[in-house]
């Protein structure tokens, strides 16, 4: 789905104070999967995201989604953004519209769809981020911050984009709603698998939760790539960057350290209290 090839960026390119944020990057998401951006703050992971939707043009190389390369001057704008759909933080400071309906419609009218249509594509997105129809005759901004930021994403996926991306889609939120916008992604994935989800966080346990793969950004370049374990399993290599492993991958790593026999590569809190209910118990750690 989605092919960088030797991707450099350059903020003021040309004029005094440049300065380069992403160096040479290479990496490919396949369609379907659902990826964690992570890395410290201004290690280029928003700068990326950015070139996927051609909001920012490269200083040099390439971006091509679903065959489109759209860092070529000549893509439409449009077209890329039909297959692109980006969330940025705080998404619901961009809410305008008088309803729930007509901001979640918003996209949709600007494709030139038929009303019926529109309607369905709102009904669909709304059911999808967990928006009740009662709802949808209120304004946005009488809502709650996570029915809020789930009406700004439902505006974005009732365009229908075959890419959705997320910048730090929990920011901000109460446990109630950081656990509901996760539950939605996940959600999602299930209900439209065919759709390649990307989003950025600072959360290793909300990446253990919702993610399957993860790209690590590091001073602008891809530090590492891989599966959730795979990555999870260098937590000296993520420490040294600045980053961390999850709290539960820590304590089972500690507990491993210690001569207790646990599975490897433990890292979201149920499979741990598993692992550690098995040990308790004396059973063998393949019954866990």
């Amino acid at each position: 789905m989605i092919s960088v090839r030797n991707l450099n960026y350059v903020y003021g390119a040309g004029l005094p104070g440049s300065r380069q944020a992403l160096f040479d990057i290479n990496l490919d998401i396949e369609t379907g999967d659902v990826v964690a951006l992570i890395g410290h703050t201004g290690s280029g992971k928003s700068t990326l995201i950015q070139h996927f939707n051609a909001l920012v043009p490269p200083t040099s190389g390439t971006v091509v989604i679903d065959g489109i390369n759209v860092t070529d001057k000549a893509a439409k704008k449009s077209d890329i953004r039909k297959k692109v759909g980006l969330v940025f933080q705080y998404p619901e400071h961009q809410l305008f519209e008088e309803t729930v309906f007509d901001d979640v419609a918003f996209g949709p009218k600007n494709l030139g769809l038929d009303e019926a249509e529109i309607k369905k594509r709102v009904f669909d997105a709304c059911a999808i981020v967990g928006i009740k129809e009662k709802y949808f005759g209120f304004s946005p901004f009488e809502l709650s911050g996570g029915q809020k930021r789930r009406v700004a994403i439902a505006g974005v996926i009732a365009m229908e984009p075959n890419v959705l991306v997320l910048d730090e889609p929990v920011a901000g939120l109460d446990p109630k709603g950081r656990d509901g916008i996760l539950a939605m992604i996940t959600g999602l994935h299930e209900q439209r698998p065919e759709m390649t989800i990307i989003f950025v966080s600072h959360s290793m346990e909300d990446v253990a939760r919702v993610a399957n793969h993860i790209i690590v950004m590091n001073e602008g370049s891809v530090a590492m790539t891989g599966t959730v374990a795979e990555v999870f399993s260098k937590g000296d290599e993520l420490r040294g960057m600045g980053l961390a492993v999850p709290q539960i991958t820590q304590i089972t790593d500690r507990l491993r350290a210690m001569g207790y026999e646990l599975p490897p590569h433990i890292y979201t809190l149920k499979y741990g209290e598993r692992a550690i209910a098995a040990l308790l118990r004396g059973e063998e750690r393949t019954d866990v």
